[in-house]
């Protein structure tokens, strides 16, 4: 299944706001990846999605494979479809990327506070459940 550029977009901005030591920055830092890291790190933050940093993204995913036999990715996306005789829409919201550059973050729950966009430090808006 092919993943898309917001879908892989959405798993590295995850990525941004883990400080610990067993983070994908750290796990940059012991294979000579630093580099890649930060340039898709600057792209994210810049908004600009392009062939590079999906190439960047893809080796990162590549990297934590090799280490840990499994990538950053989700392993399976879900989405929303309606029934062919209902009206379209579920009504249910989704947390949208201030920049609208990624996939988002999970369903918006009655009364929660927005979450925070790791690559801008921009609050994540509720948008249509993506269809």
């Amino acid at each position: 299944m092919k993943i898309s550029l917001a879908t892989k977009i959405a798993a590295f901005c995850r990525e941004l706001g883990d400080k610990s030591d067993d983070s994908l920055r750290a796990m940059t830092r012991g294979r000579n990846m630093e580099s890649v890291f930060a340039r898709a790190e600057s792209a994210v933050q810049s908004g600009q999605a392009s062939l590079e940093l999906e190439a960047d993204l893809d080796s990162l995913d590549l990297m934590v494979q090799e280490a840990e036999g499994q990538g950053f990715y989700p392993a399976a996306t879900r989405k929303y479809t309606t029934l062919p005789w209902q009206p379209s829409g579920s009504g249910a919201q989704w947390w949208t990327c201030p920049q609208n550059l990624c996939a988002g973050r999970g369903r918006v729950q009655a009364r929660q506070q927005p979450p925070v966009c790791a690559a801008t430090g921009k609050e994540l808006l509720p948008g249509p459940l993506p269809g």
